[in-house]
Order: structure tokens, then C-alpha cells, then sequence
């Protein structure tokens, strides 16, 4: 540990006090997600004293005495990762990316199975996650569904009509609110409101129909886009205020019931 009183490199600050690695400690200044006494500072080695830092923040998080501020990012899962912050038999956790990448005290919203990949909303704001994922404010999530076999359009708009009205399976009502069928080779495209525990598989094997791939595309207001899988990219002011509007007009249903994993 340096002497308070000597001027030390700003990503070595963030290194020391946020726990991430010297390469990522300057990836994160220089791409404007540290701000110091209020002010976004984006020259990993900017000379700082720590006795003249009272405000450092890390994506929104203090690594001081403040209150966070609140941030939400998208984030593209990759198949293969477990949506968990540890876990003994497996390494490849959300939870260890976030660390990894220096998310201190984010959470995410809209959980997939480790087998499934598409759009998780990672935020420092458990209102948020709470609205949007809580299955009594039923928000709308978008799925595209790849199945070993596709059925012939008559079949598939049976399936679909079915769908919509709802299946029952272990004392559970499984339904999605919309479908379609699009692209070459032909995939799904269902909406769904609560999402129980891998409800859209359990959808489609009511049919007799595996599903071998599956991507989320949306979870309410908020959209994958073109991301790359793995990339992680912070919402601008627009969809953090559309976000926003969008949870705080949230009204609940009752008899919404507590999802138990992902999808």
C-alpha cells in the first residue's frame, strides 16, 4: 500500500480498491466508466493523491462511502455460461465475469438456462431487477426457439394456437402471448410473460419438439440489437430513461408466482 500522500497512478487507485487486474483497471478508466470527484476522468495514468480523492466511483459503484448511481448494461450471454455467482462445478459463472470485469455490486435481471444465450440486463438497481423480473408485472420477453424438427406451417400455427391458449404441465399453466415463424431454415419466435422454470422447452416437448438452440432478443422495453456474444455495453441516457418509464408504469397482477430458475 503506497503513502496516502505520494501520487500514485489513477488505475492503480482502482486496482487496489475495486480488486480487478492492472489491464483491466485501465481499460475501464480509459473507456470513461471511473469518475473522480465527480468527474469522469479517462487517463488510466493520471496522477492522483489519495488523500485528495473523497469520490471514486466504478460504473456508478462507490469504492468510497457514497451511494451508487444507478446503471444498467446489457449483456449478451453466451451459451455455457451458468447464471450464478459461484458455483463448485463450473468456472465459467456470471458472477465471476462481473468480477472479472469489474461490475461491484451488479445484479441481473431476466436469469437463462446455462444452455441459452441472448439479452441479461445487469444493474446496480434492485428496483429495477425486481420489476422487470417478478412474474406478478408480467414483462414481455422475447425468445427465438430452434428445434431439431421443424413442422409444416398448418402444423406449426395448431402448435402456436395451442400455445396461446395455454398447456398444463406438473400442475403448471404454460403459455406463451405470441409467435411466429421466420428465417431460412425456419426457427420460432414466441413471447412470453412470466417465464417458469424452462418454460418454453417444456412448451415445445409437449409437442414433441426439442429445442436445440435458444436466444433471448428482449426483455421489456429493451433490445439485444447487433451485440456480440459475451459483449457487455452500458444503455444510453434515451433507454435508461425509456427503462425507467417503462418499470416505474408497472402495475402488478395477482396471482403471479415466483419463478424458480431460467428458461
Amino acid at each position: 500500500m503506497n503513502n496516502e500522500g505520494e501520487q500514485i497512478k489513477l488505475w492503480r487507485v482502482v486496482q487496489e480498491e475495486s480488486g480487478v487486474s492492472r489491464r483491466k483497471a485501465q481499460d475501464l478508466i480509459a473507456s470513461g466508466e471511473v469518475d473522480v470527484n465527480g468527474k469522469t476522468v479517462r487517463d488510466p495514468f493520471s496522477p492522483v493523491v489519495r488523500t485528495s480523492v473523497s469520490s471514486l466511483r466504478l460504473r456508478g459503484h462507490p469504492l468510497s462511502l457514497e451511494e451508487p448511481q444507478s446503471r444498467v448494461y446489457r449483456y449478451n450471454k453466451e451459451a455455457g455460461v451458468l447464471c450464478s455467482h459461484d458455483d463448485p462445478h463450473c468456472g465459467n459463472t456470471l458472477g465471476r465475469i462481473l468480477r472479472a470485469e469489474g461490475f461491484i455490486g451488479y445484479i441481473w435481471a431476466g436469469r437463462l438456462d446455462q444452455d441459452a444465450e441472448g439479452l441479461i440486463l445487469l444493474t446496480n438497481d434492485g428496483q429495477i431487477v425486481q420489476r422487470l423480473t417478478h412474474p406478478s408485472f408480467r414483462v414481455h420477453k422475447v425468445y427465438h426457439v430452434w428445434l431439431t424438427r421443424f413442422p409444416k406451417a398448418q402444423e406449426m400455427r395448431k402448435i402456436y394456437a395451442e400455445m396461446r391458449r395455454g398447456i398444463t404441465d406438473e400442475n403448471q399453466l404454460l403459455r406463451i402471448t405470441k409467435s411466429e415463424t421466420t428465417g431460412r431454415p425456419p426457427h420460432a419466435v414466441v413471447t412470453i410473460a412470466e417465464g417458469r422454470k424452462h418454460e418454453i422447452k417444456r412448451l415445445f416437448a409437449h409437442f414433441g419438439l426439442q429445442v436445440v438452440r435458444l436466444r433471448r432478443v428482449s426483455l421489456g422495453p429493451i433490445t439485444l440489437g447487433d451485440m456480440k456474444p459475451g459483449a457487455i455495453v452500458r444503455l444510453d441516457k434515451r433507454e435508461i430513461g425509456k427503462l425507467k418509464e417503462f418499470v416505474n408504469g408497472l402495475t402488478p397482477t395477482h396471482g403471479g408466482e415466483r419463478r424458480s430458475a431460467g428458461l
